[in-house]
């Protein structure tokens, strides 16, 4: 039985390092090296790993078949100016990683900044909530009020398309245009009206992306 013991606990104790080796920061308090710049919402740390900021979703840049958003390359330039080539902290909440594998976070630069903030503040991305929410929402919020209102980056250009009203889903907290197929299987009870784009992204709503309102 001691044997046995003690090769579980030694199997316990490599699997833990094994574990901790396999990632490149452990905990919030650990600062990380930028790599690379992906585009405006997503970076690459020194050892490969993919980081999408949380929270946020900044214009797409041409990828593929693609042909990108306004101000997709601006948003990553100026990502770029922000932390490529420099030490950054992340910070984690209860949602680690997204659908494709990436890790979620919320980064910080040395002076104390939040960079998903500052993108959202100077118009350079859309606040972009999760069912389980975000623990800077308010904040991000907050940025994004500005933003519209002084009409900065992305809220300087007309909406694509503009209709006479959106819809918005309260659960999955994404508004669509009338004519769009996800809009139109939400429950009614999940359903509130929005007059503008704008109205819409002032109470946390996120743009769908299928129709892109």
């Amino acid at each position: 039985m001691g044997t046995r013991a003690g090769l579980s606990v030694m199997t316990v104790v490599l699997v833990s390092i094994w574990f901790l080796a396999s990632i490149e920061f452990c905990f919030a308090e650990k600062s990380v090296f930028v790599r690379h710049v992906i585009d405006g919402d997503t970076i690459v740390l020194k050892k490969g790993t993919k980081v999408r900021y949380r929270g946020i979703n900044s214009p797409e840049i041409p990828h593929k078949d693609k042909t990108g958003e306004p101000l997709g390359w601006e948003a990553t330039k100026r990502n770029k100016q922000l932390v490529q080539g420099r030490l950054v902290r992340l910070v984690q909440d209860d949602e680690k990683r997204d659908r494709f594998g990436r890790l979620l976070a919320y980064v910080f630069l040395p002076d104390g900044r939040m960079v998903n903030e500052i993108l959202v503040r100077e118009g350079m991305a859309f606040v972009c909530f999760s069912e389980k929410g975000s623990s800077f929402s308010k904040r991000l919020l907050a940025a994004q009020r500005e933003a519209i209102d002084a009409g900065r980056g992305i809220w300087s250009i007309p909406p694509v398309r503009p209709e006479p009203y959106y819809v918005g889903n309260r659960k999955t907290l994404r508004f669509h245009r009338p004519s769009c197929p996800y809009g139109k299987k939400m429950s009614k009870s999940n359903r509130v009206i929005f007059k503008s784009r704008s109205d819409a992204c002032k109470e946390g709503f996120c743009r769908c992306k299928k129709c892109l309102p």
